[in-house]
């Protein structure tokens, strides 16, 4: 079918696809078309690398029946494949729903969300165009009017200014600036806390401590407005560091003391070994900070062990609470609270928990949150009512973010955390 296509560089795939049906009415014999229903999965297996792996995966058909693959607006996919049987083509479909096994389309948790997903059958429709030609036609030109569509929808709201960039990524020489701006800006501005509360279903959310941090949102905007200060880890990574110094120096000031008592500070692993921490240290008191915790980033552990555990044991000497922060769900069950010795452990909320808390993974992620403890695990960044539906049923009862926030009373919740 390659020679019926021509230089089609201004147009759809929708576009394309429907020019080579039309010109199959007389070519129909021997000739099956696939939809493969790709736009039914969760939008976490929906990423760029999922589609393109999927698309490599039907790659043998067009070398062995000189199939088309035409990869959809809507994140479908068609093939159209001559002289190849049903169960042919269905040898690489099936690998490409093995890709997908997880998903709840297949493993049946879709939970009462509301969103639940069509059965198995709905992954592919099938397309004999010997006698289902006029139906494959009828369904090209619903996908090309839907693609117009949303297109016009894209175009309005751009035209609305609707649109929002996130900014170019910072680069070396923006660090630079970034850093000596910060040395000399009063940070006490952009200084945030955000509760970590209890929830039980039918009570009210308990406050258990509270977190300290910088806004990284209008950090940025003050400093370096309309860049991405963040999408550069090893950079941001640098540049927490530098924000590790400033926190520590201001809260030693006499009126920010109140704030360490109930509070967490999140600092990197080389900064509780710096200077900068033995004078904090040493400019308060237990009296002053109470059991004031350390969240500690995962990625400092697992990339320099040595120093996390230099780090978690004289902490715990000066009487400080050890927090693991940001570690994904499904790297629970390999965490050893008892080897790794902190106190709490927070876990990014991430929408494929909420499958995950009712499918294929939930004995063992249930598993690793009773081995931890229920009452030593924070679930964070919370801005779904579904996490808190996934974190009730993995046993959880301690949660953070904007969620949590607007459930507190006026004037407890911490209305700056709208923006990290």
């Amino acid at each position: 079918m390659t020679e019926w296509i021509k230089d089609t560089r201004a147009e759809s795939n929708e576009e394309i696809l429907l020019d080579v049906v039309a010109r199959l009415d007389r070519h129909r014999a021997g000739r099956i078309a696939c939809e493969i229903h790709l736009s039914l999965l969760r939008p976490y297996h929906r990423r760029p690398h999922h589609l393109r792996i999927a698309r490599k995966t039907l790659d043998p058909l067009v070398r062995k029946f000189d199939a088309g693959i035409y990869d959809l607006h809507n994140g479908n996919m068609v093939v159209i494949a001559k002289g190849a049987t049903l169960a042919e083509i269905d040898d690489c479909v099936s690998q490409v729903r093995t890709l997908f096994s997880e998903d709840p389309l297949f493993t049946g948790a879709h939970g009462s969300d509301g969103r639940g997903a069509p059965d198995e059958l709905s992954f592919c429709t099938w397309y004999d165009l010997a006698k289902d030609f006029d139906a494959l036609l009828r369904r090209v030109r619903t996908l090309d009017d839907a693609r117009k569509v949303a297109a016009e929808a894209d175009a309005q709201a751009a035209r609305g200014g609707f649109v929002r960039s996130v900014g170019p990524d910072i680069g070396p020489t923006h660090l630079e600036q970034i850093e000596k701006a910060i040395e000399h800006a009063d940070l006490g501005n952009i200084l945030r806390r955000q509760d970590v509360c209890a929830i039980i279903p039918g009570l009210r959310p308990e406050k258990i401590y509270h977190e300290l941090y910088f806004s990284m949102y209008y950090l940025a905007q003050t400093l370096l407005p309309g860049h991405n200060i963040t999408a550069d880890d090893f950079l941001f990574r640098h540049l927490t560091r530098v924000l590790d110094r400033r926190m520590l120096a201001l809260m030693t000031r006499r009126e920010m003391l109140p704030m360490l008592k109930g509070a967490a500070l999140n600092l990197n692993v080389r900064s509780v070994m710096a200077p900068d921490f033995m004078e904090f240290d040493k400019s308060t008191n237990v009296q002053d900070r109470g059991s004031l915790a350390i969240e500690l980033p995962a990625i400092d552990v697992l990339n320099d062990p040595g120093d996390y555990f230099f780090a978690r044991d004289f902490l715990k000497e000066r009487g400080y609470k050890i927090i693991l922060d940001g570690l994904h769900p499904l790297n629970l069950p390999l965490v050893d609270r008892d080897w790794l010795g902190f106190d709490f452990i927070k876990l990014i909320w991430v929408p494929s928990l909420f499958d995950d808390s009712k499918g294929q993974r939930a004995a063992a992620l249930k598993a690793a949150v009773a081995r931890v403890g229920r009452e030593r695990i924070v679930l964070c960044r919370l801005d779904d009512d579904l996490g808190l539906k996934a974190g009730e049923s993995l046993g959880i009862t301690l949660y953070q973010g904007r969620l949590i926030d607007g459930m507190l009373p006026v004037g407890r919740g911490n209305a700056a955390s709208r923006a990290e």
